[in-house]
């Protein structure tokens, strides 16, 4: 079976650097949701924890309840309405206007807001309808968000929903006097957000994908010195020299042009590696030549090697499918033993 290590000092690094921009560890909320973006969420929870984050998200419940011993708050981003319980550190996401009629009177509630992402949250007209409920059904507002749709992106769209927000925080401050609710926290930016904004000016910021290494934004916002936090590794099964013309794996789609040497690999598909099709040039990290297409629990390729590095930052793999780092990370099967050195 495949292996993940985890690198501490990267994962702090990147800590250091988002903390900077945000002026404190406190005001960073951790996203751990879908098994940690791959990391683990079991493993990766506690290690965050130890290095200062007291607020994490997730996506369910399930994962929230498996961490939130680590945690102060616990936001919960994609919960069902049905499923709202009162809870002393679990916060849920209500992102329509029937979730807080749902909602068990004394539930810890984080508003969501659509400035303009049109995926969910509450529209801003209805702000004083959602205050109302919440008045009444004596629902813990803990804090109100939104979503940017572009924040990695060169266009005006982000300003546009910065200001949307603004706008929202604005008239919360005039309804919530008249419906006697308390300050909140508020919080919009992601990492790109965060990462490109010029001075940081509100309560949280919530980290994905920049802590776990990774930055998208065109070089025109700046150079950020992210670590990948993650490496995933593959032990060799068994070693064959290849003569000139002999094919390798399914479809026989490598053919070697020279005597050379392929070992099997113990890492395929079933393990939530994407399925290269032998097409084009895949190489793992120290440059080894991956021959053929991947199979379900294994990959071929031109090394000899004990344990071979698959890939050390997935923005490699992501460039070769045409894809984004997310989609190579939260793929890994969480039966790989992940190990943080």
């Amino acid at each position: 079976m495949p292996e993940i290590k985890l690198y501490s000092q990267n994962l702090a690094s990147n800590l250091d650097i988002l903390a900077k921009k945000a002026f404190g560890k406190e005001r960073l909320i951790a996203v751990l949701k879908d098994n940690a973006y791959g990391h683990g969420l079991s493993i990766f929870a506690p290690k965050v924890a130890s290095l200062g984050i007291i607020h994490a998200i997730t996506r369910d419940a399930k994962e929230a309840l498996g961490i939130e011993k680590f945690f102060c708050n616990v936001i919960v981003l994609s919960e069902c309405k049905e499923a709202f319980f009162k809870h002393s550190k679990i916060i849920f996401a209500a992102n329509e206007i029937e979730a807080l009629k749902s909602a068990p009177n004394g539930t810890r509630i984080a508003l969501k807001i659509d400035t303009g992402m049109h995926r969910n949250g509450i529209k801003a007209n209805e702000l004083e309808l959602a205050c109302s409920i919440i008045s009444e059904k004596k629902l813990l507002l803990h804090s109100i968000f939104t979503h940017f749709r572009s924040a990695d992106e060169i266009s005006g769209d982000f300003f546009w929903q910065r200001k949307n927000f603004d706008e929202v925080k604005t008239r919360y401050a005039d309804i919530s006097k008249r419906y006697s609710l308390p300050k909140v926290y508020f919080h919009s930016c992601n990492s790109a957000a965060l990462l490109r904004c010029g001075k940081f000016d509100e309560d949280f910021a919530r980290i994905g994908i920049a802590m776990y290494g990774y930055c998208d934004l065109p070089e025109v916002f700046g150079k950020f010195r992210l670590k990948p936090v993650l490496e995933l590794f593959a032990k060799r099964v068994s070693t064959t020299k290849l003569k000139k013309g002999q094919c390798v794996g399914y479809g026989g789609t490598f053919v070697s042009n020279q005597n050379m040497i392929s070992s099997l690999y113990d890492a395929g598909y079933a393990d939530g590696i994407l399925r290269y099709d032998g097409k084009g040039e895949l190489k793992t990290t120290n440059k080894s030549l991956i021959l053929g297409r991947i199979s379900m629990d294994s990959m071929s390729v031109n090394s000899s090697e004990e344990e071979i590095s698959v890939f050390n930052d997935a923005t490699i793999w992501a460039k070769y499918f045409n894809t984004i780092s997310y989609d190579i990370l939260v793929k890994l099967n969480a039966r790989i033993p992940r190990e943080f050195v």
